[in-house]
């Protein structure tokens, strides 16, 4: 099925749920929404798809000026802040893990690497609003450049790289271990009916001996960076060495197999990869070519902070940065799909074409359009496919250049830019 149509059974459905009070009312907090009141819950649904990163009093009078079939009332802020209180952010994530069952069930066609289905586990640390609240419920992270202390949370993603999709995502306390967030990924792969055939790529956080254990016990493939501290396995004779492991400090136990593998990068470091694919047709090379792609979920993670500008959370109870984050992974996965089915077209329009360069739709633009269309669209005020069709047609002629070979140096000193709630931004 064409990406544009999952995309619009998506959305067609999400209105359906948010239309109905049998399904809004189970994630009602305690006695909220129960009174005749200005703002209704689906209200304050809508508000929170709409809302951008300026304030929230422009985006109250924003979303009654431009969305004026569901009535928003002319509330101050702290209305709006006390009413999202009272949503569960389960709500926002349970609207987005159905996302990506749909796409599962709805895709009958997926691409695979050597026969194997990809998919990155990485984690990464976020900054969110200096409350009391998240000091509490996140925890406090000294900055180790300099002495400010901010409110940080670790959020966890499990990203189907060959697809383009979210397929799980957590956020946690500062201190959870990023190993705990894995092991819960691969229960959601298992419970999703994913695991067959795939292979995980994880970084150099993750090597352990019982997470290599647990993963082996579970039959996964896995390919993972390792530290070069772990000298029992990177300083083998071989640079392609199937071996049993068992840590110095662990010799009774039950070793692994293991197979360790040395390729050189381009600026001739040498890196060293574990692996349980003892496939022999399975060459070094053939490894680094693998683990390179597992590139995709950094660039996922830079559209959610940079692209989606996550950590401007639109408030500072941790209600709200779960209610943030759930919401942006599902607004990642319908952009993903329409940028998918944008870049096929754009294939198919410049096949018999001598260009020089490819291209494909600019992720950006279709970003800021979504957001756009997206209330408009599960309100009614705009139909699903006409507006899905006119997003795509744009999408196809706002393409941009893919530059093949593309390196930029990693800067590995950098300070963190501090997101303050009295500087929102006026655009």
């Amino acid at each position: 099925m064409h990406k544009i149509l999952i995309c619009q059974k998506t959305l067609e459905e999400i209105k359906k749920k948010i239309s109905s009070p049998l399904f809004t009312d189970t994630f009602r907090l305690g006695n909220h929404f129960t009174r005749s009141r200005k703002l209704k819950m689906k209200q304050v649904i809508y508000y929170l798809f709409y809302s951008s990163k300026a304030s929230m009093n422009l985006n109250i009078s924003n979303i009654r000026d431009d969305i004026p079939k569901i009535k928003f009332p002319n509330v101050t802020k702290q209305a709006v802040s006390k009413a999202r209180k009272g949503i569960d952010p389960k709500l926002f994530k349970d609207l987005y893990y159905f996302s990506v069952k749909t796409y599962y069930k709805l895709c009958k066609q997926r691409k695979t690497w050597k026969g194997f289905h990809l998919f990155a586990i990485d984690g990464s640390c976020i900054q969110v609003p200096k409350s009391k609240d998240n000091i509490e419920y996140f925890g406090l992270c000294k900055n180790k450049f300099h002495s400010r202390e901010d409110a940080m949370a670790r959020v966890s993603l499990l990203y189907d790289l060959l697809e383009d999709i979210v397929v799980d995502g957590s956020v946690n306390d500062y201190r959870y271990a990023e190993r705990s967030s894995a092991q819960k990924h691969l229960e959601y792969l298992e419970t999703a009916g994913l695991a067959n055939r795939a292979i995980l790529l994880f970084d150099r956080g993750y090597p352990s001996y019982d997470f290599f254990k647990r993963i082996a016990e579970k039959e996964y493939h896995y390919l993972m960076r390792i530290q070069g501290n772990v000298k029992s396995l990177t300083e083998l004779d071989c640079n392609d060495e199937i071996t049993n492991y068992t840590p110095i400090q662990r010799k009774g136990d039950e070793p692994v197999k293991v197979r360790v593998v040395h390729v050189t990068l381009d600026d001739g470091t040498d890196e060293c990869l574990v692996t349980n694919l003892t496939d022999p047709s399975i060459t070094p090379e053939m490894l680094k070519e693998l683990y390179f792609l597992r590139w995709g979920i950094e660039s996922k993670y830079f559209e959610l902070k940079n692209q989606l500008e996550l950590e401007e959370f639109s408030g500072s109870h941790h209600l709200s940065v779960e209610q943030d984050f759930f919401i942006n992974l599902l607004f990642m996965n319908l952009c993903s799909l329409i940028k998918s089915e944008s870049d096929n077209c754009i294939t198919r329009e410049l096949k018999n074409k001598k260009n020089k360069f490819q291209y494909q739709a600019n992720r950006a633009y279709i970003i800021g359009r979504l957001k756009k269309y997206l209330v408009l669209m599960l309100c009614g005020t705009k139909q699903i496919v006409s507006a899905l069709n006119q997003l795509l047609e744009e999408a196809i002629k706002r393409r941009s250049q893919i530059q093949p070979n593309r390196k930029c140096k990693r800067p590995r000193i950098q300070l963190r830019h501090r997101h303050l709630n009295n500087r929102k931004t006026c655009m």
